[in-house]
């Protein structure tokens, strides 16, 4: 996430950092912080033209967990082009009818949206 410096931060719901789940945003990936146990991720894909041919707003995206195409959750951030806000939402898991989202990630789509730490 070197490559996306005004996206660093800590995110809780709320922007309340007391609440769970956290997720911190830095140079090296993301950090989840998940009812008290941590997870890093260093390597995610970046959704550069997840916004279409001629999408000129500041959302970003990333699908930071999965493999070979297949990714169980969405992260928005800045999210409605509201800077500093995150969402985390199902994206190959979780849907009717579909596979069900572990627990874990089940945790971050419940909280979102996200906000900066205040």
């Amino acid at each position: 996430m070197k490559d996306f410096p005004l996206l660093h931060g800590r995110y809780a719901p709320a922007g309340d950092c007391r609440r769970q789940p956290r997720i911190l945003v830095d140079a090296e990936g993301m950090a989840f912080e998940i009812e008290g146990r941590g997870e890093r991720v260093s390597r995610m894909e970046y959704a550069a033209s997840y916004g279409g041919n001629f999408y000129e707003g500041n959302s970003q995206w990333f699908f930071p967990f999965g493999r070979e195409g297949h990714h169980p959750v969405l992260m928005t951030f800045n999210a409605d082009e509201k800077p500093g806000v995150l969402t985390v939402a199902p994206h190959d898991e979780g849907y009717p009818g579909g596979p069900a989202l572990n627990p874990r990630h089940r945790a971050l789509v419940a909280g979102s949206p996200y906000l900066r730490c205040r």
